[in-house]
């Protein structure tokens, strides 16, 4: 049974993690906005996760997508 609140590499509390903004791949074809949450004491990343706060990233022409107007 994994004991929650105990980092799973170096065993001591987690009172608090390390939030980091990052992005993720999509098959390789688009960025997405994630969260990296990580051990404050060593650095491990517990989890990651799809930002539920993120805007959906804006296209550009440089990126081989025209814009209509």
């Amino acid at each position: 049974m994994i004991n929650q609140g105990d980092c799973p590499k170096c065993g001591k509390r987690l009172f608090h993690v390390r939030i980091e903004s990052v992005l993720g791949q999509n098959n390789d074809s688009d960025d997405i906005r994630c969260l990296s949450y990580s051990c404050i004491h060593c650095n491990v990343v517990l989890n990651i996760q799809l930002d539920p706060r993120a805007k959906p990233r804006r296209r550009t022409a440089a990126a081989g997508v025209e814009r209509v107007t």
